[in-house]
């Protein structure tokens, strides 16, 4: 009878919640509210209002009369007499709260109050600061005058417009034009919403035209938000007259890597220059053989100690997708450390362009920034993981420099899933393909001089196999001797000094060829757009003036065709 009693008054309680007089705001509930601390009376967008309980302070935690509050926000109210709970929602949600306990439920989820609702005098008391923001209100307070100030939530901003796409626009200084005369062009293109083009697309376009003809010029722009625009064209009409031919235009007008027209040149008839050369002893590791994979397995394996280059390049044949792994093996009774002092990864994609992006990526690392990795007698560990599945069909490639202080196996491997470290072991080693490199090579560098004393063209042949031998060595898997035929991931820095001022070109002779180099340290593509087909497809590298010495860096780039000849032309 007790528990009855008391369940009835606390249901009246709460009735009172609804049924107490007092003046209702809720026709101004999306306006801003102001309580004071102790005063009954608050303010509505400057309007007063009696409340049944002045707000007071409670552990800290400011308390006010629960019919004002959420009648003011626009919210609705409940009680349940059977849980002893009230019931707050609003389309924010809902949130349970029960007079004399801390713990509240916000849209299902149990939470702490920093003080309980209590009933005071047949009112009923909630945390403000925990009820307002729950339903996104802004509370501040201003200790000054002890006023406490709420405010509704922003409304959400309006939708944006929709994306309209760039509009791709450019002008040329003229449209018809000589032979070798440059053409000067004008990109106008713009976003009518102000975003950023972050992408442009030109076909056509050249500095200077060496053909008599029309040329059709196009342009095309991509949005920041990736909305293409239409394309804009122009014809540039190029009449018989000749200011430069190609060869002289671009030794007046350099740019490394610029790719053009050597059919005017007999390349193979040009002497040959004979340069100083000098090598080190750091080891070159190969692997490229099979360079088509078609199931898991060890690529290439082999023991190495001190300063070692790493080169890898291979193609995932079969029908799933692989990873491709290099892992060190400590077979000593001491901890060995291998730093990895330079380290360049290209791919998955295309075999050609990742040779040419790797290298690039080599040519132009930071070597300063070195990792050490510290490897335990008898402990196997991951020096380089390609965290990106490869794909049927699409290559990876690799160029690392490495020294360990101690003996290392080194392993090259692919896994379709799994753990290398355990998986290793029980893999087979794959055999080589018969056509492509693999093996363990001394001497990875080599450094050659050549001065030119005479004003005549001139030719230096690299990775030829004759006047530049390749480099032989032994696969560290089946123990046969055999060459590295091209020379692929030796590095050559050759110094150019010159009497007379000096035009210097790349020639490719084996076949299709894109790489990369760098001039006087400055890494650029070879050619810095497209493929070079020989025999009459070349490059700029740059310009040598009178008494000079200038220095080019350059690495036989994977699933590119060797000979090259670099071509010396004064003007």
């Amino acid at each position: 009878m007790k528990r009855l009693f008391s369940g009835l008054l606390m249901a009246l309680l709460f009735s009172g919640l609804f049924f107490l007089s007092f003046t209702n705001p809720a026709a101004a509930s999306t306006g801003v509210v102001t309580l004071k601390l102790s005063s009954s009376q608050a303010t509505v967008d400057g309007a007063v209002y009696d409340l049944p309980a002045a707000p007071v302070v409670k552990e800290g935690v400011t308390l006010v009369p629960l019919r004002f509050l959420v009648e003011t926000l626009g919210m609705e109210v409940s009680w349940d007499s059977l849980t002893r709970e009230v019931n707050i929602s609003t389309q924010e949600g809902r949130v349970q709260l029960k007079p004399g306990s801390k713990t509240a439920v916000v849209k299902g989820e149990m939470q702490q109050l920093p003080c309980a609702p209590v009933i005071s005098n047949g009112t009923t008391l909630v945390p403000l600061r925990f009820v307002a923001e729950t339903f996104k209100y802004q509370v501040n307070y201003d200790a000054f005058n002890r006023e406490i100030r709420l405010e509704p939530p922003l409304p959400p901003p309006p939708p944006p417009p929709p994306n309209r796409p760039p509009v791709a626009r450019f002008e040329v200084e003229k449209t018809t034009v000589a032979q070798g005369e440059t053409v000067i062009y004008r990109d106008e293109s713009y976003d009518p919403d102000g975003d950023e083009l972050v992408e442009v697309k030109w076909t056509g376009k050249q500095r200077a035209f060496f053909k008599p003809g029309e040329y059709t010029v196009t342009l095309q722009v991509r949005d920041s938000r990736g909305a293409w625009s239409e394309i804009a064209s122009k014809t540039i009409t190029v009449t018989r007259e000749v200011v430069m031919d190609e060869i002289t235009y671009n030794l007046h007008n350099p740019i490394p890597g610029e790719p053009l027209d050597l059919s005017g040149i007999e390349v193979l008839q040009l002497p040959v220059v004979d340069p100083a050369t000098t090598m080190n002893r750091e080891m070159l590791v190969v692997s490229n053989s099979p360079e088509i994979f078609t199931r898991e397995g060890i690529l290439y394996t082999d023991t190495i100690q001190g300063d070692t280059r790493l080169y890898y390049h291979h193609i995932n044949g079969s029908t799933v997708s692989q990873r491709v792994y290099l892992l060190a093996t400590n077979q000593g009774l001491e901890t060995a450390a291998v730093t990895i002092k330079r380290q360049a990864l290209a791919g998955p994609g295309d075999p050609m362009a990742a040779g040419r992006a790797a290298t690039y990526r080599y040519l132009a690392a930071d070597t300063g920034q070195v990792r050490t990795i510290y490897i335990k007698p008898g402990e196997t560990r991951i020096l380089m993981e390609d965290s990106r599945p490869i794909a049927p069909g699409l290559c990876v490639h690799g160029i690392l420099d490495l020294n360990t202080d101690r003996e290392v196996q080194l392993t090259i491997l692919a896994l379709e899933k799994g753990d290398p470290v355990t998986a290793y072991r029980n893999l087979p080693v794959l055999p080589p393909d018969g056509i492509h490199i693999r093996g363990t090579f001394p001497r990875a560098n080599r450094f050659l001089s050549v001065h030119l004393y005479e004003n005549k063209p001139a030719r230096l042949i690299i990775a030829d196999g004759d006047g530049d031998s390749f480099l032989y060595g032994r696969d560290g898997t089946t123990n046969l001797v055999g060459y590295n035929k091209g020379n692929y991931g030796v590095s050559y820095e050759i110094t150019i000094e010159s009497k007379y001022r000096m035009g210097v070109f790349f020639s490719p002779r084996g076949g299709p060829f894109a790489g990369a180099a760098t001039w006087e340290g400055q890494p650029f593509y070879l050619p810095n757009r497209g493929v070079l087909n020989p025999p009459n497809q070349g490059a700029l590298v740059g310009i040598i003036e009178p008494g000079q010495r200038k220095t080019l860096r350059f690495m036989p780039p994977a699933a590119s065709y060797l000979p090259i000849n670099l071509i010396f032309v004064p003007f």
